[in-house]
């Protein structure tokens, strides 16, 4: 097997986990996670990340309690169709209470003097790269927890109601919530999801003649 086989075979049989044991993550293991998230490649360098690294099982369940009620608030004004999935959509965006772990990563601010140049672009934070570079590390992250028999999912619904992770996680000065990382030993075995083909996905673009046609089609 080569080592493309050997990298491709982690990505296929690694899956999001949302229950876990009781056992907690060894600091060994945490580490080694952390070291992983800090060699991914980021804008320029920057490497602008931090991890807030949370282990008091206490501390996790009182977190999602409070992201849960605040969201249950916000989504009784939404109208009936969609508030039908509210019950749902509490309950993926506070499964990290189950977790032993969790790990909160932050990406930092754009600095100012960027602000002009970004005022009319439609997603400023993509150009600034600083989320974009955070998720890379979080994918790096959750890959070498998967090689290490743990478990792990990535969640940004709590993102929703950032006003009660400002105020409850205390965040660093010039820092914002990308996501949380629920991290844990698995207790469970998830089949794996379906996936698109390539063809469904993929569109290569080294024909001239068919440059051309969709030049002439956002025309």
């Amino acid at each position: 097997m080569t080592s493309y086989d050997r990298l491709v075979a982690v990505f296929r049989s690694r899956r999001s986990i949302r229950r876990f044991a009781e056992r907690a993550v060894s600091r060994e293991d945490m580490l080694r996670l952390l070291e992983a998230a800090r060699w991914a490649p980021s804008n320029h360098n920057r490497q602008p990340w931090k991890f807030v690294v949370i282990e008091d099982r206490q501390a996790i369940q009182a977190l999602a309690g409070s992201v849960g009620q605040s969201l249950a608030v916000k989504l009784k004004s939404l109208p009936p169709v969609a508030s039908a999935y509210a019950r749902e959509f509490v309950d993926c965006a506070t499964v990290f209470g189950n977790a032993p772990s969790l790990i909160v990563a932050l990406h930092k601010r754009p600095v100012r003097v960027s602000a002009a140049l970004l005022e009319r672009v439609s997603n400023p934070t993509l150009v600034s790269g600083e989320p974009l570079s955070v998720a890379m590390a979080v994918q790096n992250l959750v890959l070498a927890a998967h090689t290490l028999g743990l478990g792990a999912c990535v969640l940004t619904a709590p993102l929703v109601v950032g006003e009660v992770l400002s105020a409850t996680l205390a965040l660093p000065a010039g820092f914002d919530v990308t996501c949380f990382v629920a991290l844990g030993h698995p207790a469970e075995s998830p089949e794996p999801p379906r996936r698109k083909t390539l063809e469904q996905i993929v569109e290569f673009r080294d024909d001239h003649e068919a440059l051309g046609r969709h030049d002439d089609e956002r025309k």
